[in-house]
């Protein structure tokens, strides 16, 4: 899909299905026996977007190297290089908690669940940013599956082509 001046897309189009692609990468190495990181909300929250190929993905019901064998380095590549990064930065944030930072911002939250995953420090504030479906959307399934942040959370339903910096202000940022 190309993009246009005020486009908007849900989490299984355009740059959301990206996201959802994002959360596939952390629902695999999360699932790896000796895996780099640990969402348990990556896997619920692909399937509640409903991508059938994503969801069978998560569930290890499609093996990339038997569908598509050239195509199944880069896609652990690329499933690796999201737990290198989703590592980096939860190390980041718990580190930055430790350091007596109370105030953290994901802009383009997408599916990332770090407030609800991570052991942040007492006190501390998530701001999520991102569309306002795509807020609504994640806090409601996560709120369906029972899981409650660990942290503030504080959404700011904004796409980040508006004046987001503005709305985080407002948030209490």
């Amino acid at each position: 899909m190309a993009r246009s001046e005020g486009d908007s897309w849900d989490l299984a189009s355009s740059v959301g299905a990206t996201a959802t692609m994002v959360a596939v990468g952390r629902a695999i190495a999360s699932a790896e026996e000796h895996g780099l990181i640990d969402d348990p909300w990556a896997a619920p929250l692909v399937r509640a977007v409903g991508i059938e190929a994503f969801t069978m993905m998560v569930d290890g019901k499609i093996d990339i190297a038997e569908v598509a064998p050239e195509a199944a380095a880069q896609v652990k590549s690329n499933i690796d290089e999201m737990a290198v990064r989703t590592r980096f930065f939860d190390d980041y944030f718990i580190a930055a908690g430790e350091s007596g930072i109370r105030q953290a911002v994901i802009l383009a939250a997408g599916l990332d669940s770090r407030a609800y995953r991570l052991p942040w420090a007492d006190g501390t504030v998530v701001y999520e940013v991102d569309q306002p479906d795509v807020v609504e959307f994640k806090t409601r399934t996560l709120a369906d599956l029972g899981a409650s942040p660990t942290a503030e959370r504080r959404t700011v339903p904004i796409d980040l082509r508006e004046d987001w910096p503005t709305a985080m202000r407002a948030a209490g940022l």
